[in-house]
């Protein structure tokens, strides 16, 4: 055989290997970038643009004005919607801190519960004066105690056991006008501007709404209220002070408008407390109108909507059954989105009242209960004396009436010890 016909034959052969070897390793190849850009489920393949030549295409198609065709998308799962809380019952009575602290007392409420005559209870964890009705742990001053009430634990206790038979417990708490807590620090107080402690036309002490140490420590009250027990938190005057010469206060930070100092720090006591936060007053001209006094020297009401809807409730008195569309109709005209519960003071007229509402009974808390076991008549209600109607301003009631008890020439007798 011819030698250089075997070697052609060889020759052949390795370029033939060569080729099949090109040829598979292009293979392979292709074959490793297609499954890169694919994924696999229980559905199939899909393409992953993993260079992005798919985006550069839809780019291309949408400028040329073609379709890019779609791909298929993984089935995600729905996020669950969420249920708007429930709203607090509010069939409520307002008690003495006193009452509510005694056995006899707890054991009416749950059984008044239980039968399903009420289901909420409201009760002072700070009362007008200043004192606490129960422990308060604060750095504001040195010692809380002074001023904490003896049957402090035993308020506690019982605001345990409501809550723990579904009683919905409020805690009330009087903010601004505080005659206790500025004899423990004096720097919570208002200021006159010539130095001493700022008095009202009833020659009482104020906290000043624009101290940061005033909002730290109804907001551990708050704090410890709810820790106590407490479902909501009800703030009561919480304003600027109604009576006396407000521009002669010094304040820690000057207002531009009350309803602006009053949001703020509302809005840090819902923060702390984590609880429903709320306001009441004595009149509804209070909570609409805040201070006239205030206003009067040069810092005005300012958004009291905003302040009267981010609260989450508004308790205004009424006095009567009668009274109570109206006292609600009244505030809703300042803040129609307000949620609005009237404050009667007749325990039957509470009982046969449909709808929401709350009965004040701190004068007389055994009567109260009494009536609504069905032990006896509400007698304040065969009185034939007209009763006067709470949302309705005294016209009797100015400050002209306390005008000759104030020197405003002598502040020395006003500097906080009178």
């Amino acid at each position: 055989m011819n030698d250089n016909r075997k070697h052609n034959h060889s020759s052949i052969r390795r370029v033939v290997a060569a080729v099949l070897i090109v040829a598979a390793a292009v293979v392979f190849v292709g074959v490793v970038l297609v499954f890169q850009c694919l994924s696999f489920d229980e559905n199939g393949a899909h393409v992953v643009d993993r260079y992005g030549v798919l985006a550069m295409e839809a780019a291309e198609n949408q400028n040329t004005g073609e379709e890019t065709p779609a791909q298929p998308e993984e089935p995600q799962e729905q996020p669950a919607e969420e249920q708007p809380a429930a709203q607090p019952a509010t069939r409520a009575a307002m008690l003495s801190a006193d009452s509510v602290a005694e056995e006899g007392t707890v054991q009416q409420l749950l059984q008044l519960a239980q039968e399903g005559t009420l289901d909420t209870v409201i009760v002072n964890i700070k009362d007008s004066e200043g004192y606490l009705n129960i422990h308060v742990d604060t750095n504001v001053m040195d010692d809380a105690d002074v001023i904490t009430e003896s049957s402090a634990e035993e308020l506690e206790q019982a605001i345990q056991t409501l809550r723990e038979a579904d009683v919905h417990v409020i805690g009330r708490i009087f903010c601004m006008h505080d005659q206790k807590a500025v004899a423990q620090n004096a720097d919570l107080a208002m200021q006159y501007d010539g130095g001493g402690t700022w008095l009202d036309y009833d020659n009482t002490r104020w906290l000043d709404a624009t101290n940061r140490d005033t909002v730290e420590y109804l907001c551990d009250i708050a704090k410890s209220a709810v820790e106590a027990g407490c479902d909501e938190i009800l703030l009561d005057e919480f304003i600027f002070p109604a009576r006396g010469h407000i521009d002669r206060i010094d304040f820690d930070d000057t207002p531009q408008e009350q309803a602006e100092v009053l949001l703020d720090a509302l809005q840090e006591i819902q923060e702390k407390a984590e609880v429903p936060v709320s306001l009441t007053a004595d009149t509804i001209s209070a909570l609409t109108d805040l201070s006239d006094s205030a206003t009067e020297d040069g810092f005005p009401a300012g958004d009291v909507e905003q302040l009267l809807t981010t609260a989450d409730r508004i308790f205004v008195p009424a006095g009567s059954a009668e009274d109570a569309a109206q006292a609600v109709a009244q505030l809703q005209q300042t803040a129609p989105e307000a949620v609005v519960i009237p404050i009667l003071d007749s325990t039957s007229a509470w009982m046969a009242y449909e709808g929401d509402a709350v009965l004040r009974a701190v004068d007389n808390t055994a009567e109260a209960l009494a009536v609504m076991g069905g032990e006896r008549a509400d007698s304040t209600d065969d009185s034939d004396e007209p009763q006067d109607s709470a949302y309705e301003e005294n016209p009797d009631d100015s400050d002209e009436d306390y005008e000759d008890d104030y020197d405003g020439d002598n502040e020395e007798d006003y500097d906080g010890e009178g």
